[in-house]
């Protein structure tokens, strides 16, 4: 299967460490607007050939899909090119920064019979999965959903996991870039969000970073999002509660997974038992951590590109449609939307 990369960013590295492990994939052009970095690219990869100019890719013959990892901003002019060129295409989260740009680019999509995937790479998270797995059991009966992620932004700048533009407003800062993956968890968890409501600050930065969001679906169960890069610390959590009080905590990066129960100690066997539980945890978080420094924690990405290949092969869905790109970016809207005006804000579908 033949695939073009489009965009040689931090993020086409990590694309490129799935399509190394994928045998029936061969990348065999590369584009980016500063030809070196393109060249730089082909070179460390070995592919045979790098442009400046994204279109010269759709001339390649037999060319199965392109894979878009370019600044948001352009993801509706590249899809919608690649359309027209009856070229299907996988591209990066957010698909766009307003759902009327992801409707365009679907109706192109369809027009011309192609195929969108969105790259929402946690979906395919082990720990996720098996989250997941959990509030579907019949045993278990989902009343929130809660995501944490508070991390500074400083740190991140300064180890290469961040970039100066991402808090620039223009490019939606925090909520565009680490909401996204907690608004398609949401979506992924929640069925039938209806009202979302957003509290925050700009506490260091031109764009909101440090706020809480609380979505509320049509059955009554709730959705929680903490999200941070003020934070002194790293912490990265999802959870699932049930109305018996069962609680499921996943911790991220290492993905080590925590059951308990949602009551206080009432005696010294409860509280022995919660000190056991937290004995686990950490147990469990530095056997993670010694694991991970030999093997990386999976990014999500390989599943993810491995089904869409699988899609393409047997013409059936992707794994993520564009219908859930612009689903995603319609409940970041709305969160936006929450945060600006300070009150509920209706989801519509």
């Amino acid at each position: 299967m033949k695939v073009g990369l489009i965009g040689c960013g931090r993020i086409a590295h990590i694309h490129m460490g799935a399509y190394k492990a994928i045998n029936k994939v061969k990348l065999v052009a590369v584009s980016d607007v500063d030809i070196n970095k393109a060249k730089s690219f082909a070179k460390l990869y070995r592919i045979d050939k790098a442009f400046s100019d994204y279109k010269e890719l759709f001339e390649i013959k037999d060319l199965d899909f392109v894979d878009v990892c370019t600044p948001t901003s352009t993801h509706e002019l590249i899809v919608c090119e690649a359309a027209k060129n009856g070229i299907n295409v996988l591209v990066e989260k957010p698909m766009g920064r307003k759902s009327r740009e992801c409707e365009r680019m679907i109706q192109e999509a369809r027009k011309h019979h192609t195929k969108i995937c969105v790259c929402h790479n946690q979906l395919f998270y082990p720990h996720v999965k098996y989250l997941k797995s959990i509030a579907e059991s019949a045993d278990f009966n989902l009343i929130s959903f809660r995501t944490s992620h508070r991390e500074n932004f400083e740190w991140l700048k300064a180890h290469g996991l961040a970039q100066p533009w991402n808090i620039n407003p223009e490019h939606g800062g925090i909520l565009w870039e680490v909401g996204t993956h907690l608004a398609y968890l949401h979506l992924h968890f929640l069925k039938e969000i209806k009202e979302v409501y957003a509290l925050g600050v700009k506490a260091k930065y031109s764009v909101w970073d440090d706020f809480m969001v609380l979505l509320r679906t049509s059955s009554q169960q709730w959705g929680i999002m903490e999200i941070s890069w003020v934070a002194k610390e790293s912490e990265i959590i999802y959870e699932i509660v049930s109305s018996e009080g069962k609680r499921v905590q996943t911790f991220l990066p290492h993905g080590y997974i925590i059951e308990r129960m949602q009551y206080p100690p009432a005696n010294a066997l409860d509280v022995t038992r919660n000190f056991l539980t937290d004995l686990k945890r950490l147990y469990k978080k530095w056997a993670k951590f010694a694991v991970d420094q030999i093997k990386k924690p999976p990014s999500g990405h390989f599943d993810l590109i491995k089904s869409y290949i699988e899609s393409l092969e047997r013409d059936c869905p992707p794994p993520v449609t564009g219908e859930d790109g612009r689903n995603t970016v319609k409940l970041l809207e709305c969160i936006q939307e929450s945060l600006e005006s300070k009150k509920l804000a209706p989801l519509n579908s």
